[in-house]
């Protein structure tokens, strides 16, 4: 478990700050599936912790919204996960759209990763875009 924090670790210092305001890590697409493809369990292990909580964020916020108006006005659901997917589930799913959007290993690896989920995950009554 100790190897898991010391990826998380590293694979954080890798990205640096962007920004005061709107903090975004310089961890690119690439750099993430970098990471994700990597021999070593424990670079693998930060890697599937990270899009976790990427994973985990975009659904808690979504929750911090209800559709009750008590909070503002509803927001839509952008990534609907099931239940029963796993953390490796979605690094393989994050890795395999990265790879088929070379395009995207430019972008920060937040932007990689919930593009991925949301292509990947659609929401009840999403459509898939063309």
């Amino acid at each position: 478990m100790k190897a898991v924090w010391l990826g998380v670790a590293a694979l954080i210092a890798l990205g640096g700050t962007a920004g005061a305001q709107n903090r975004i890590s310089n961890i690119t697409g690439a750099k993430l599936v970098e990471t994700c493809t990597n021999r070593n369990p424990a670079m693998v292990e930060a890697c599937t912790a990270y899009i976790d909580g990427v994973s985990d964020a975009a659904s808690f916020y979504q929750f911090l919204r209800p559709a009750d108006g008590s909070k503002g006005q509803r927001l839509p659901d952008y990534v609907c996960v099931p239940g029963p997917t796993t953390g490796p589930q979605l690094r393989q799913t994050v890795v395999e759209w990265a790879r088929r959007h070379p395009e995207a290993m430019r972008q920060s690896a937040a932007q990689v990763t919930m593009r991925a989920l949301n292509d990947t995950y659609l929401c009840p009554g999403e459509q898939r875009r063309p």
